[in-house]
């Protein structure tokens, strides 16, 4: 099993009753008791996402939300009218995701599959969501996962990804040097880390895109960075 896949089955073994019984499961943290600063860059970075979203998306379309985890966005959009469509490698956020919708009455599919074995949800897209997943993926194999995208997307789609900002501190700084140059070759480290994998920049984005996808507009937080594409 993939190292990332076991990392999140862990985590959702973990915290599933949290979730399920959390209030608020969107934004749920580690400390989302304490509402501590986990969960306050939390919920502003899915405040960021869902303003995004809605300032693009319209209802009418279903929204395909690739990596979408115990259902964050997907249960906002989910609250808002919109159909959605969720898959993720992990089929403990999957069964999550999936408990959740059925707890509120939620409309939703949800399928553990991994793109990049070429398994697909079935049916195009004119709407798709790539949120905090990129950086997941090794560089090696992101072109080729933006290309199982591109056979997903409905012509003229848009795609919406966002990848956490890699700080200007000096520590953050180093830590992402570390990661392209030494720990993302190491099963001991990308099974133990949330992001052992170099997070992609602009230059990066333009390249696992180019013939695919034209990126529309950016917009750059303290954060996090979000890229909204279409398809070409």
């Amino acid at each position: 099993m993939n190292n990332q896949v076991s990392y999140y089955n862990r985590f959702g073994k973990q915290f599933e009753q949290n979730i399920l019984d959390c209030p608020e499961p969107a934004v749920w943290t580690t400390d989302y008791a304490e509402k501590g600063r986990v969960y306050q860059e939390m919920k502003t970075r899915v405040a960021q996402q869902q303003t995004l979203i809605t300032e693009r998306f319209i209802k009418e379309e279903p929204v395909l939300d690739i990596g979408c985890g115990f259902g964050r966005q997907a249960f906002l959009l989910a609250q808002q009218g919109f159909s959605v469509t969720g898959t993720d490698t992990s089929d403990v956020f999957i069964d999550i995701a999936t408990k959740l919708f059925d707890k509120y009455g939620y409309k939703g599919k949800f399928y553990c599959i991994d793109l990049q074995k070429g398994e697909m949800p079935g049916g195009s897209f004119k709407q798709i969501l790539l949120l905090d997943v990129l950086e997941h993926i090794k560089p090696f194999q992101r072109r080729k996962f933006i290309k199982q995208i591109f056979q997903l997307a409905a012509p003229g789609a848009q795609l919406i990804i966002s990848l956490p900002h890699v700080k200007k501190r000096l520590s953050s700084q180093v830590n992402n040097r570390i990661r392209k140059g030494i720990t993302q070759h190491f099963s001991y480290f990308t099974s133990k880390e949330e992001h052992p994998y170099p997070i992609p920049d602009k230059s990066d984005i333009l390249k696992y895109i180019q013939g695919l996808f034209r990126i529309e507009s950016e917009l750059v937080s303290p954060e996090t960075d979000y890229f909204v594409l279409r398809k070409v």
